[in-house]
């Protein structure tokens, strides 16, 4: 019976013990939560009132700006909401145009799932005007709808919000790739919907296709007609996710930063060009993708420098429609007017800009100009544009004797 009760008073001291192991233990601060609130240090405490207006998301007891929008106070252009995975594990970053300065405000995400995570902001001074950029890290359930249990037309919701009020609201979504199975490297070309003749769109399209681009992102600031819309409608069908449409009613210098992290996750390589411009692959390539790959394999070489060359419009020999733009125009300018642009690989920039300007990248070494940006007069703007100045051109038909037969062989089927 001693022994008994001995055992008895062990076992007991053995169970408190572990009872209050397990208090102590649950003081312990953690690094990080996977559950309500995203990925980030636990020196950042949420504030009661952020999970209150949490709170009112769940009921549906809000109502606030949809982006694109904007918000009078505090004084901010809020233009998109992207989300990306080169950044860090999973990121949300909105692009954002300030009046004036924000003084010291925490902003904070707020998901539909109840989940918070703070906002940390990037400034780039362009011109006369300040980009921002707020940025908050995924949570792990956002990272799961978005990309590994994405269904067709799924809503994920996101607000931007002080610790007082929630400012505006937004979704998030990814684009559909286009991949190619022959092209080893995926590029994407960005531009804008600047002109609306069908002449230089198709065979801009078709060109570029034929060098191996995968994806087309053009950006409509103006109008489009229903002509434009039926050829969109046609490659809808015969190349589904070739080409998207996103609709921009704000400046275009910020088109640069929505493309890059927009696209930047299904794209190897990407750029920005414009419809009269056209990306040639120097000899021996006649695809991009086998240039990029055989020149930089997975290197991670930051930015490919794009070489200019300015065609202009000899007044002696004008254009017509029924022709092919890179088989007509062979005179080229001795020296091109034009600004840099760069074809960059997204996984090494943090934040880009198409011409020499507030280029933020991580490497600079080995850049290389090894594609031709042949730059096009532009149709119906002869006069105006490019004419060619005497003794300042040179005849040259290099693209044409490369490119245009196969061009106008593509377009003819």
């Amino acid at each position: 019976m001693k022994y008994f009760f001995k055992s008895i008073c062990i076992i007991f001291i053995f169970l408190w013990f572990l009872i209050i192991s397990s208090f102590i233990l649950s003081d312990k601060p953690t690094d990080c939560s996977t559950s309500s609130v995203g990925y980030f240090p636990s020196s950042v405490r949420i504030p009661a009132s952020v999970y209150n207006l949490s709170q009112l998301i769940v009921k549906n007891n809000i109502n606030v700006p949809v982006i694109p929008t904007e918000i009078f106070d505090p004084n901010l252009n809020v233009l998109s909401v992207r989300v990306s995975r080169l950044r860090s594990s999973g990121s949300a970053t909105f692009i954002i145009t300030k009046e004036k300065e924000i003084l010291n405000l925490d902003f904070w995400c707020l998901f539909d799932d109840q989940s918070i995570t703070p906002v940390y902001t990037f400034n780039v001074e362009k011109s006369k005007k300040s980009i921002s950029f707020f940025e908050c890290s995924l949570p792990d359930s956002i990272i799961q709808r978005l990309w590994y249990n994405r269904i067709i037309d799924q809503e994920i919701k996101i607000y931007l919000s002080t610790t007082k009020k929630i400012l505006f609201q937004g979704f998030l979504d990814l684009p559909w790739s286009n991949w190619i199975e022959q092209n080893e490297q995926s590029l994407t070309l960005c531009t804008l919907s600047l002109y609306y003749d069908l002449t230089y769109f198709t065979q801009w399209i078709e060109y570029h296709r034929l060098v191996g681009i995968s994806k087309f992102v053009i950006y409509n600031i103006s109008n489009m007609n229903n002509q434009f819309y039926s050829i969109i409608n046609f490659y809808d069908e015969e190349y589904p996710s070739l080409i998207d449409i996103i609709q921009w009613n704000n400046s275009i210098d910020e088109i640069q930063y929505d493309c890059f992290l927009h696209y930047g996750d299904i794209s190897e390589w990407i750029t920005i060009i414009n419809i009269n411009e056209y990306l040639i692959p120097q000899i021996p390539y006649d695809t991009l993708p086998k240039l990029l790959t055989e020149q930089y394999g997975r290197n991670l070489q930051t930015i490919v420098i794009l070489e200019n060359q300015e065609f202009c419009s000899n007044i002696e020999y004008q254009f017509t429609k029924n022709e092919i733009i890179i088989e007509h125009y062979i005179s080229r300018h001795t020296i091109s007017n034009y600004s840099v642009k760069y074809l960059y690989q997204p996984r090494t920039i943090n934040y880009l800009s198409i011409h020499r300007d507030n280029i933020e990248t991580k490497s600079y070494d080995q850049i290389k100009k090894t594609i031709i940006l042949a730059q096009y007069p532009i149709i119906g703007h002869d006069k105006t544009f490019s004419n060619c100045v005497l003794d300042r051109f040179v005849i040259d038909t290099t693209i044409r004797d490369r490119f245009a037969k196969r061009l106008f062989d593509e377009i003819d089927k």
